[in-house]
């Protein structure tokens, strides 16, 4: 219950202000728990406050309402008009059109159907006159939507059975294609230009020239290929690498650890007593020729 007058002008204004019917004080009266005497004593000092106001407080047998000042009704007229002129937008006529196709429906399945609030685009729909509210026969507490009269005027038809089939107008719509999709179709119908380039290039280098046969034959047919314009130095001594490998493999054992042998650096052998003894013996010859020579 509000603590003071001026607190119960203040919430009797509120609830004035979100209500979209007229109310009674007795309404008042069950939502702030104040006494109806109270509630009449202060719509009416409410409604003397607002009458220069651009919202004033209607009274009309009982019900108060709050309604825009008549002194300013040019302007919201022009507001409302330039409202009404403004075209239609992708949801909105998506909302027209589930209306026009299942009606009459609940705003909770338009929004079912849609996936998001439509409560802006129902709003624009029914000040354009396009669509209307009726009463939902199996739910008192909702409405439904239908479309009016006005909106056969606009599409030019005489009933709602003139619009054309959905299922057919479903079948007409090309559904945009994902950047994933498009790309995998125009790579199945436009080849690889790069990829070709790359065959091509490794079939030339395949290819044996006119004068590959003279060549081989002149080297003798060893299996490497003995045309290098036509081979990278890469194949060439992967192909080098091979043969010595295979031939290598193909050989005795015996033959593969003497040639292992062969090809490892041994240190230098011991002289022999003998070899020691003749080194003496040419050593001295040589000290005995140095004299003779010296006396002549």
């Amino acid at each position: 219950m509000p603590s003071d007058k001026q607190d119960l002008k203040n919430s009797l204004e509120a609830i004035l202000f979100v209500s979209n019917k007229p109310l009674k004080p007795k309404d008042f009266a069950a939502i702030l728990g104040a006494d109806e005497t109270e509630i009449i004593a202060a719509l009416n000092e409410l409604a003397e406050e607002r009458k220069s106001r651009g919202l004033v407080l209607l009274e009309n047998g009982g019900e108060y309402q709050l309604a825009t000042n008549s002194k300013y009704s040019t302007a919201v007229k022009n507001f409302l008009n330039a409202e009404l002129r403004e075209k239609l937008t992708d949801a909105t006529v998506e909302v027209l059109a589930i209306i026009a196709y299942r009606q009459p429906i609940s705003k909770a399945e338009i929004e079912a159907i849609r996936g998001v609030n439509s409560q802006y685009s129902i709003r624009n729909l029914l000040m354009r006159g396009l669509v209307e509210k009726v009463p939902n026969p199996g739910d008192a507490r909702s409405v439904l939507y239908q479309t009016t009269t006005e909106f056969l005027m606009h599409l030019g038809i005489t009933s709602v059975t003139d619009l054309p089939e959905f299922q057919t107008l479903v079948e007409k719509i090309k559904l945009p294609q994902t950047a994933p999709l498009a790309m995998e179709a125009a790579a199945q119908q436009t080849p690889n230009t790069d990829e070709g380039n790359k065959m091509e290039s490794q079939k030339e280098i395949n290819q044996p020239g006119p004068d590959h046969a003279a060549s081989k034959e002149r080297a003798g047919d060893t299996g490497i290929s003995q045309d290098p314009v036509r081979m990278s130095p890469e194949q060439i001594d992967y192909e080098i690498n091979t043969e010595s490998k295979i031939e290598k493999e193909n050989l005795p054992e015996s033959a593969v650890k003497a040639e292992e042998i062969a090809s490892t650096d041994l240190p230098p052998a011991e002289p022999g007593p003998a070899e020691i003894e003749n080194a003496e013996e040419d050593e001295f010859a040589d000290e005995d020729e140095n004299e003779e020579s010296d006396e002549d």
